[in-house]
């Protein structure tokens, strides 16, 4: 990773930042043409920041000058039951519930949710993909055994680079408003 930008913990100043940068990337703002170099599928609300920050599961790209160029959040999965959730994250937990990983159901260990992850073009191949996986890996590493995410299949670029780059292996597609994802899940 280049010298001008650093990996540390988000703070409560940058959530205006990364929403943009979250906003930037969603899949409804983009143009076609724009997502085959990777896409953001599910916007989350201000106070989701706000709890992910808070909780200390947000890693943000930070450049020497203070912009944001980049994020990822780990979290403790949300109560099945919580309200609010996402029709996406819902299908996560549920599948949770179901799917097994190293040979034990997944709602049985220690899981965390991973993502939303958004790098801006600008930063992109500077190496702050494999730079947010060494952070998360080494802060999260006590308090989770693995870690679950979900990509679009319409996203073949952020699922290659789920796959190869943090070793995520793909357990099941699931359907969501005629929308098709993996769920994957990789250990910490």
């Amino acid at each position: 990773m280049t010298s001008d930008v650093a990996i540390r913990l988000a703070t409560r100043r940058d959530i205006a930042d990364m929403m943009a940068l979250e906003a930037r990337y969603y899949v409804g703002n983009l143009d076609p043409s724009e997502r085959a170099n990777g896409f953001i599928s599910n916007l989350q609300t201000q106070d989701w920041f706000t709890w992910a920050v808070d909780s200390s599961g947000v890693h943000g790209a930070v450049t020497d000058d203070g912009s944001v160029v980049g994020f990822i959040a780990v979290t403790d999965p949300p109560a099945p039951a919580q309200a609010g959730l996402s029709p996406i994250i819902q299908r996560v937990l549920d599948l949770a519930e179901s799917l097994e990983f190293n040979g034990k159901p997944i709602a049985q260990q220690r899981f965390a949710l991973r993502g939303p992850v958004c790098v801006d073009a600008a930063a992109r191949g500077r190496g702050v993909y494999s730079a947010f996986n060494a952070a998360t890996r080494a802060a999260y590493r006590e308090r989770f055994d693995l870690g679950v995410l979900f990509v679009s299949t319409d996203n073949p670029r952020s699922l290659h680079t789920a796959t190869t780059k943090l070793g995520a292996q793909s357990l099941a597609v699931f359907e969501v408003d005629s929308q098709r994802y993996h769920f994957l899940a990789f250990s910490f």
